[in-house]
């Protein structure tokens, strides 16, 4: 039972991986790693006719906290891949199913049908750095005069008047 649903997604994101007539569509499905995690994949057009494959994996129960990344890359680079898209697609999960955790670094993935020698290095997926964590907030420090901080030098009476009016 579980073959034919994963034939279908494969099949699917043949379909809107494949030649001109599919750019724009997008495709999705779930794998497991050897660890257990269980990844979910959707496939996105990106800009300049890349294509980008994020993930998000959920570790075994108790395991830890949920990992996203995604993979970039030119795949119609590959002169291969206009023929054969949905065996390049394959190949590609197949590759990610094997690693233990598929959002740590490693290697460029890349499919049997376009690497090393057989396509330029664009072809390969490589993964997206991580975006950095935004740095804390800075507090604001509260001015002796709001008044200095918020109104223009010429209406510092008029506006002191209304702050003390206001903090009462």
């Amino acid at each position: 039972m579980r073959l034919p649903l994963a034939l279908l997604a494969l099949l699917a994101l043949g379909a809107a991986a494949g030649g001109g007539d599919g750019a724009g569509r997008e495709a999705a499905g779930r794998f497991s790693t050897p660890e257990q995690h269980r990844c979910s994949w959707e496939l996105r057009s990106a800009a300049g006719g890349a294509s980008e494959l994020r993930l998000s994996c959920r570790p075994p129960a108790g395991g830890g906290a949920a990992r996203s990344c995604a993979y970039r890359g030119e795949p119609r680079r590959c002169p291969a891949y206009g023929a054969r898209s949905r065996q390049y697609w394959r190949q590609i999960l197949g590759r990610l199913r094997r690693r233990r955790h598929p959002c740590a670094r490693g290697g460029p993935l890349s499919a049997r049908l376009c690497g090393p020698g057989r396509a330029p290095p664009e072809a390969q997926l490589r993964l997206l750095p991580a975006p950095a964590p935004s740095p804390p907030a800075a507090t604001a420090q509260p001015s002796a005069e709001p008044a200095e901080s918020y109104c223009a030098q010429r209406w510092h009476s008029l506006c002191n008047f209304f702050v003390g009016f206001w903090e009462g």
